[in-house]
């Protein structure tokens, strides 16, 4: 199957979930992440607000607040994706295509510290469509979370994806510039990825 044939079937099967079954995967997905040394670790998220049929982030930034990690939420600019603090929930306002984004502002922007001994302290939720085993992902098509990611250093970030069951496949066609996840999390369970 190609990429694009790949979108089309998840985003299917992602809304053919019932209420039901897409509350009880998101609240074990959510377990499966708080139970993992990264999350419990991390001084710092970086996760997606979700937006219709992906998997529910609000009780996940909730919970961060709670243990007091600092929240970052993206925010598509002209210049491309950005991340910005946000110290509550009324930080987040409706972009003109619906989704929550962050209100923005220069002082509340991430500046990367470039080096992967913050790796530990910096947890980013990858949103995406289908995962193989390996970590390649296959997102919305703008490859924005790629360049964001290649441009404040790919290392920086513990990168872990989010995921149904059935989101996770045998194989995602990937090229050389396309960044891994290093960590999967499902309602089932939460696995290393494995190197390729």
């Amino acid at each position: 199957m190609t990429k694009g044939e790949i979108r089309i079937d998840q985003k299917k099967l992602r809304s053919e979930l019932n209420e039901e079954q897409k509350r009880f995967y998101d609240e074990s997905i959510l377990q499966q992440l708080m139970d993992t040394k990264e999350f419990r670790n991390c001084k710092r998220i970086f996760t997606y607000v979700s937006f219709q049929s992906e998997i529910d982030t609000i009780d996940i930034i909730d919970k961060a607040f709670l243990q007091g990690k600092q929240v970052y939420v993206p925010k598509v600019e002209a210049q491309g994706m950005e991340f910005y603090e946000i110290k509550s929930r009324e930080g987040l306002i409706r972009s003109n295509y619906g989704i929550l984004e962050p209100l923005g502002g220069k002082e509340n922007r991430f500046i990367s510290a470039a080096t992967k001994n913050h790796q530990m302290e910096h947890l980013m939720l990858l949103p995406g469509l289908a995962f193989d085993p390996y970590g390649n992902r296959i997102g919305y098509g703008a490859g924005y979370y790629d360049k964001y990611l290649a441009k404040h250093g790919a290392d920086t970030f513990y990168k872990a994806a989010l995921a149904y069951d059935f989101q996770v496949i045998e194989s995602i066609p990937a090229k050389e510039f396309d960044i891994r996840a290093n960590q999967i999390i499902t309602p089932t369970r939460s696995y290393q990825c494995i190197e390729a």
